[in-house]
């Protein structure tokens, strides 16, 4: 076993009740480092609440900076970050990433996962695994962010559903994603329009000025959707 500490840039929702968690690896000499998700032995390596217990008793939020317990890497190259969380021990909560400090994590990545051969809100396995260098997880700045609220039929379910899209540009190209980050959703996003009504269209109160940590799921039916896992407002 060996601890990992990271900055915690995720904490999303995930097969309930489990979270997705994320961050950025975090040196003795402070120096950022890789992305880093902790997972745990179930079938899509959710967390939860008993693997994300610390020390002291506290929850772990976004920018917390923590020391991880993992035992080994897992090898997946479609998530190369992911680590296997070792249950003997706890995480341990080693104080907060400032804020003021959020925009030099950035990064600029020329697309996010743009498989031709499907639509830009989700990627094959085997685009995936032929890309240099890849990575499922961002921190980027948007334009246009938004959030739409739906409440339409799902023909696959035969019953209508509320959905919630992060809708943003990127590099010229437009994307609408799912949206995991339960803070954001509680802040911003909990009211829906009647069934088959238009979207109800909501900004955060700083517009643009934010980050958004940009992940990919384990497959689900044949594909890695994209997700905005977290929304950074920044001043």
């Amino acid at each position: 076993m060996e601890f990992k500490r990271i900055i915690v840039l995720a904490n999303s929702y995930k097969k309930t009740p489990g979270r997705c968690v994320a961050g950025r690896e975090l040196a003795v000499d402070h120096t950022v480092g890789a992305w880093l998700r902790p997972i745990s032995e179930l079938p899509e390596g959710e967390l939860l609440p008993s693997h994300m217990k610390t020390a002291d008793r506290s929850r772990i939020d976004v920018l917390d900076v923590i020391d991880v317990p993992v035992f080994a890497h897992a090898g997946d190259t479609i998530h190369p970050e992911d680590w296997r969380i070792d249950t003997s021990a706890q995480c341990v909560r080693r104080g907060r990433h400032p804020i003021n400090r959020l925009r030099a994590l950035a990064e600029s990545p020329h697309e996010l996962w743009m498989d031709p051969a499907t639509r830009p809100d989700r990627a094959t396995p085997n685009f995936l695994a032929r890309r240099l260098h890849q990575q499922s997880l961002y921190l980027i700045r948007p334009s246009d962010f938004r959030v739409e609220l739906r409440n339409e039929f799902n023909p696959f379910e035969g019953r209508n559903q509320q959905k919630r899209r992060a809708c943003f540009t990127y590099r010229e190209q437009q994307y609408s994603l799912g949206l995991t980050d339960p803070v954001f959703i509680q802040k911003y996003a909990t009211r829906f329009p009647g069934p088959n009504r238009p979207a109800i269209i909501v900004r955060p109160r700083r517009g643009d000025d934010c980050l958004l940590c940009v992940s990919l799921t384990p497959i689900f039916n044949g594909y890695h959707y994209k997700v905005v896992a977290t929304v950074l407002e920044l001043s």
